[in-house]
């Protein structure tokens, strides 16, 4: 049986760019327009007598007859966009004549900040939004794509997919808005471009002629750089039509600048995922366009969730979030502090980054990372909480010693089932080692003076976990009233509990973990698996 496209993303192991359009903002939020809706809602806040679609009508008329080589869906992208110029035109002439009030906006703020109150008003419309109901499993497979994605586009203005990100990712997405991010120096990794402006900056929308006339002379670097971008990573399109301008203008840029062999190679690494309703499988089907000169996978489905879920299985050790992270930290310590003297080496464990610019402070460091086979065969964070919460045999008894003995004195984390005094006294350790450890079970290895550390808001009586899941509480929380609760809550479902948390972070490719899961995991242990000794110290 022939190995489908997205299979074979998954055996490549390469992180995707994934473009994203208003088909996915349409999917799951509540009354989200497509574009010939929101130019009609904005028509009818102009006062005009004349019927919208005979408005459009005679704009489409004359684009016709002007450009009459055109086809039919770049007459009708020239026909919106004129549409957007004449609402912008009719909408700021009202707001400044004071016949039409626009929220948060006064005349003062409009006049020095040079805001177009048209576009103010398309802020206010998409900076907030609703999700549909009885598409939460869906929307949770989204994010978990989102975070395996290296880079993100999109043309839509609303913040869903920045939203949706950091809140699964610890470190989240670095959003660039409009053209920004095109001319400076990025990392590549976990960034989100925002083509066409956002709702949290209304001039940045583009929406009318002068907007696309502007986007357009700056198209040779976008494009350029979009280009460098997408020669060396697998390429999917989701909640874009096949006749959509900005999709064709792209792959259009894109396949003319690759040799005719780079072309065919292309053909499933270039993947585009179009919705087709009530379609629970997903049909494969290779495209040869002539037009765009390129050969390209389309995919025909309405089983958005198994797409995100090929997605998701592609795991490269670290998430994209984690490589910016570290990039743009060890890019600051060794280019910036490179020029000002001879750099000295440093060897750094990947779980040690969070707290590398403590660690160096004003040396100059040339930084060597290494992974757990590498460096002293010391496991990452993740690796040693997975093998500790699931109990498995990949880890030495040597070795989660010497582990727990690196990790910060002020960090929490389950041990007790390794570290007692007499494993202590009977391992290889150094004794400063042993004394790390020995201050451990000291300060972390009672279980009511654990208890004693949760915030007096997080102590909130519950006696379940679902319980607890319904109050609305953020995942901190919920962390902590759990470890508050632990006395009542059946012990078997926090561990099941936990267990699932930190399977999703070690899918996820995180390589830390927040504060209250710490804690959670921490009491957790004592209350299973502390027994009680006589201090040795």
């Amino acid at each position: 049986m022939q190995m489908s496209t997205l299979d074979k993303l998954i055996k490549q192991n390469e992180f995707p760019i994934v473009f994203i359009g208003s088909g996915i903002s349409k999917r799951y939020l509540e009354d989200y327009p497509n574009w010939e809706g929101l130019l009609r809602e904005f028509w009818s806040l102009t006062q005009e007598d004349s019927n919208f679609y005979a408005y459009l009508n005679r704009l489409r008329s004359s684009v016709e007859t002007q450009q009459n080589q055109l086809s039919k869906s770049e007459i009708n992208f020239l026909t919106n966009v004129k549409m957007g110029s004449t609402l912008e035109k009719k909408i700021n002439h009202l707001f400044f004549e004071e016949k039409y009030h626009i929220e948060n906006l006064d005349q003062e703020v409009a006049y020095h900040q040079s805001i177009s109150p048209f576009k103010k008003a398309l802020a206010n419309k998409f900076s907030t939004y609703e999700l549909k109901e009885n598409i939460s499993e869906e929307f949770e497979q989204f994010k978990k794509m989102l975070i395996k994605a290296q880079i993100i586009l999109t043309t839509n203005y609303d913040t869903l997919i920045e939203d949706a990100y950091n809140k699964i990712s610890k470190y989240g997405v670095k959003t660039y808005i409009g053209q920004k991010g095109f001319f400076q120096q990025t990392v590549g990794y976990a960034e989100l471009y925002k083509l066409h402006g956002c709702a949290s900056d209304p001039n940045s929308i583009i929406i009318g002629e002068d907007d696309y006339h502007k986007f357009d002379e700056n198209s040779v670097l976008i494009s350029a750089k979009i280009i460098s971008l997408l020669l060396n990573s697998p390429i999917i399109f989701l909640g874009y039509s096949l006749t959509d301008r900005n999709v064709r203008k792209i792959i259009k840029d894109f396949s003319s600048s690759l040799s005719e062999d780079e072309r065919l190679k292309m053909e499933e690494r270039l993947i585009v995922v179009e919705r087709h309703e009530g379609m629970d499988s997903i049909v494969e089907e290779r495209i040869n366009d002539s037009e765009l000169n390129c050969c390209f996978t389309l995919l025909k489905t309405d089983n958005f969730m198994s797409v995100y879920r090929k997605i998701s299985q592609i795991n490269q050790g670290v998430a994209p979030s984690e490589v910016r992270k570290y990039q743009h930290v060890i890019r600051d310590l060794i280019v910036d502090r490179g020029k000002e003297g001879s750099l000295n080496s440093l060897l750094i464990a990947p779980n040690q980054l969070d707290n590398l610019e403590e660690v160096v402070e004003n040396r100059n460091l040339i930084v060597a990372l290494g992974d757990s086979t590498t460096i002293f065969a010391m496991p990452d964070l993740i690796t040693y909480v997975h093998n500790y919460i699931f109990e498995g045999d990949e880890l030495s008894t040597s070795t989660i010693l010497r582990f727990i003995a690196t990790q910060h004195p002020t960090s929490r984390l389950p041990f007790v089932k390794h570290v007692s005094y007499d494993s202590i006294e009977k391992s290889d350790l150094y004794p400063s080692e042993k004394e790390k450890l020995k201050n451990r079970l000291e300060k972390y290895g009672d279980y009511k003076s654990q208890k004693e550390t949760i915030a007096n808001s997080y102590r909130i009586e519950a006696t379940t976990i679902e319980e607890i899941k319904s109050m609305d509480f953020t995942q901190e929380k919920i962390y902590a009233v759990i470890a508050y609760n632990m006395d009542v809550i059946d012990l078997s479902s926090v561990e099941e509990y936990i267990k699932g948390q930190v399977a999703e972070l070690k899918e996820n490719g995180e390589l830390t973990i927040s504060t209250e899961l710490r804690r959670l995991m921490l009491i957790y242990d004592l209350k299973k698996n502390k027994k009680q000794e006589v201090s040795i110290l």
